[in-house]
């Protein structure tokens, strides 16, 4: 959202001096055409890199090596676009220099959107602190977790043969553990079971009882765990208590 936002008040502008070459219309459709095109594949990166290389919360250098490695890629896309849209531009403008300006959008953008996500974040574990004892609640699930987040939020568990994926604020790890004995020992009021395979803490669980979205409910990494309708129950009891 925040990339097409930045698109739109760039073409309202007539930034990079597309005021000369593009009308308002034309402006539009070519900065958020681009900015879909660039920021697409920045976090199908995004993702890839952070399900296979950290299993969680990508740090901020990472976020801006992302935004390096797209530039070159964005650049091109940049440069076809004005061919399509406004080809007498590219008399004004090189490769290398729409290159830069990508590199330059992609690093604000991308350090804005980690600040705001990382605030989501911190806000999301102070509401699971609230809801979690630390004192003896769940010490026999949180002794099996790695020490860098053995005393982080619990945001879900996930079934996965005979471990359980138990999804932090500060990213995921299995144990080996069955889902009834770790849903156990964190507490009956900590969260909900939504599906035989799947639990969510109640900020989730609330969450998703509140916008209704009973089929599925999806975590900050934009996980959606499925609902059954044992679980649909559980989710309106929550909304209705």
């Amino acid at each position: 959202m925040l990339p097409l936002v930045v698109a739109m008040a760039l073409a309202v502008t007539g930034a990079f001096g597309t005021y000369v070459s593009m009308t308002l219309a034309l402006r539009l459709l070519h900065f958020v055409g681009v900015a879909i095109a660039i920021y697409a594949i920045v976090f199908a990166l995004c993702e890839i890199v952070q399900r296979f290389w950290f299993g969680g919360t990508l740090p901020f250098w990472a976020m801006l090596a992302i935004g390096v490695i797209t530039a070159p890629a964005g650049g091109w896309i940049v440069l076809e676009a004005l061919g399509l849209s406004a080809p007498r531009a590219l008399s004004h403008v090189t490769y290398s220099e729409l290159t830069t300006q990508v590199l330059v959008s992609n690093l604000a953008i991308g350090s804005l959107v980690w600040i705001l996500l990382r605030q989501s974040r911190t806000r999301s574990a102070a509401c699971e602190a609230q809801r979690q004892p630390r004192s003896n609640s769940g010490q026999a699930l949180r002794a099996k977790l790695p020490l860098g987040i053995r005393n982080a939020a619990i945001l879900a568990l996930s079934a996965e043969d005979h471990y359980v994926r138990v999804r932090t604020d500060r990213g995921d790890a299995l144990i080996l553990m069955n889902l009834a004995a770790a849903i156990a020992a964190l507490g009956k009021e900590a969260g909900v079971r939504i599906h035989r395979s799947h639990w969510v803490s109640c900020q989730f669980a609330e969450k998703a009882s509140m916008r209704g979205r009973l089929r599925g409910v999806r975590l900050n990494d934009d996980t959606v765990l499925p609902v059954s309708r044992s679980g649909r129950k559980l989710l309106n009891e929550v909304w209705t208590s």
